[in-house]
């Protein structure tokens, strides 16, 4: 694996730690015990955004998890499918500000990608895990915009497996 995957997947699994290492429920151990069918399932039908935020996480934990769930997230950033978000008061998707679906807020975290929909949330869980930007999905962004951007991210795949 190359050093800078493996450095974004230590950062990953560092927040994991900082975001719920001090809760006193059992947040950690949940996310934790997620199957991959749980997670595929999140990604495409869940609306609550705190589900949504524990994806990459869950996928970062180990190496069977990133290796299965990367083809399948670049696979998804052609589906298109509208799913919404709730739960996100604290998150700007520009986009969804300019039609009132979100309120912005200067202090929220930003998120370029539209996690309403599947390719959205496909493309921000891919540069949580890698760091790697390829393209922006936005709520306007059309399908021949996302062809190239899923080329990029199969091409960085070839390329990862071949090192």
């Amino acid at each position: 694996m190359p050093a800078e995957f493996r450095k974004q997947i230590h950062t990953v699994n560092s927040e994991f730690k900082f975001a719920y290492g001090m809760r006193l429920d059992s947040v950690m151990r949940e996310i934790r015990n997620y199957t991959p069918q749980e997670v595929r399932g999140f990604i495409l039908r869940e609306k609550d955004y705190e589900k949504i935020f524990r994806c990459p996480f869950w996928i970062a934990m180990d190496s069977a998890r990133y290796c299965s769930m990367i083809p399948v997230l670049i696979d998804l950033l052609t589906d298109t499918t509208y799913v919404g978000l709730t739960n996100a008061n604290d998150v700007t998707i520009w986009c969804r500000v300019k039609t009132n679906q979100l309120v912005y807020n200067s202090a929220n975290y930003q998120i370029d990608d539209d996690i309403f929909k599947v390719c959205g949330r496909a493309s921000w869980i891919l540069k949580r895990l890698t760091k790697n930007e390829f393209g922006i999905i936005r709520c306007e962004t059309k399908m021949e915009d996302i062809f190239p951007i899923q080329q990029q991210w199969k091409k960085w795949l070839t390329t990862l497996k071949v090192k």
